[in-house]
């Protein structure tokens, strides 16, 4: 009985240290964010002019800064990814979140992700009215399992 219980104890403790075990919590940073993630994001309120779209979204590090994170955002239209963006997101390892505030044309909004293993949720909101305009929920997915990716340079500095 003690030789059973030293085993399952073994066991146990060498899932856990893998971080394979259901329900086990993984340390989390923001290098742990970086590749590929593809998913939905969908418009909310009335906004004629926003689209839904499916989405791919290549998280980079950032040298020398481990909060911050690289984000080249593509809309995927006709089975090619089309560049729309590139932002600078920080990541906060307590509330496990990513976060950052853009300026495009006339709008001003945050874009706040919150980050649950291999899924992704999040909002875009809009600060003029503060009010939500995106919904986002995206997955880790491997590279090679989506359309070829744009060349870095066209998401500009």
């Amino acid at each position: 009985m003690l030789r059973r219980a030293l085993i399952l104890s073994i066991f146990i403790a060498s899932v856990a240290a893998s971080g394979n075990g259901q329900g086990v919590a993984r340390s989390m940073n923001a290098s742990s964010i970086v590749g590929t993630w593809s998913g939905e994001s969908i418009c909310v309120g009335n906004r004629p002019a926003c689209k839904n779209e499916v989405v791919v979204y290549r998280f980079e590090s950032v040298a020398g800064k481990s909060t911050l994170v690289t984000l080249l955002a593509d809309k995927v239209i006709k089975g090619k990814r089309v560049p729309m963006y590139r932002l600078e997101f920080q990541y906060d390892e307590t509330r496990r979140t990513l976060s950052c505030e853009f300026t495009q044309g006339h709008t001003r909004g945050t874009w706040e992700y919150r980050i649950t293993g291999d899924t992704i949720d999040g909002t875009g909101i809009v600060l003029s009215g503060k009010s939500v305009a995106r919904r986002v929920k995206v997955r880790r997915v491997r590279e090679d399992q989506m359309p070829a990716a744009p060349n870095r340079e066209v998401y500009g500095p």
